[in-house]
């Protein structure tokens, strides 16, 4: 299958906010309640997505979108990091999400690899991500690709209850 990568912009936003719900919703299903999955609508995700978009050249917020057949099928987003304890230079993988049709096919993998590179060129040194402690399959994920669970751990409000999330981190050398 053929797939291109790129930046999106505030015009891709409805096709992010719809890959974001749908991707939620496929991801977390059993993970968190079903009411408060089907309760999610792509045209909210799409408004965070345009606001996003249309930060100033300041802004650390950086996005990569995969496409087949000029559609978003997925993407990949990051900030500066969030963490009180983070580095200097460090940078927070903060969603990758693709379409579930999509898995294993190494469109995630090309997504990953392609933040990290952009991460480096930046002069980023150090790379998080916090990821739900019962995602295994995504764990697993992170974990072919050099990321490792160091030990942080906290409770986090994903809209119905507090979930249990897990802190992964790999040096950008």
């Amino acid at each position: 299958m053929s797939f291109t990568l790129r930046r999106p912009t505030a015009a891709d936003a409805a096709s992010l906010g719809r890959v974001h719900v749908e991707a939620w919703r496929w991801a977390y299903r059993g993970q968190m309640a079903d009411d408060l999955l089907d309760s999610l609508r792509p045209e909210s995700r799409a408004k965070a997505w345009s606001a996003w978009l249309t930060n100033d050249a300041e802004s650390d917020f950086n996005a990569w979108a995969a496409e087949v057949d000029g559609e978003i099928i997925g993407f990949a987003a990051s900030t500066k990091a969030r963490d009180e304890d983070a580095p200097d230079r460090c940078v927070e993988l903060t969603a990758i999400y693709l379409l579930e049709e999509y898995l294993g096919l190494g469109i995630g993998h090309a997504l990953i690899t392609e933040a990290e590179q952009q991460w480096r060129a930046s002069g980023y040194d150090v790379a998080v991500l916090w990821v739900l402690e019962s995602n295994e399959g995504t764990r697993r994920f992170y974990e072919q690709h050099g990321w490792v669970a160091d030990g942080a751990r906290r409770v986090q409000d994903l809209g119905d209850v507090g979930r249990p999330v897990v802190r992964y981190t790999k040096l950008l050398e």
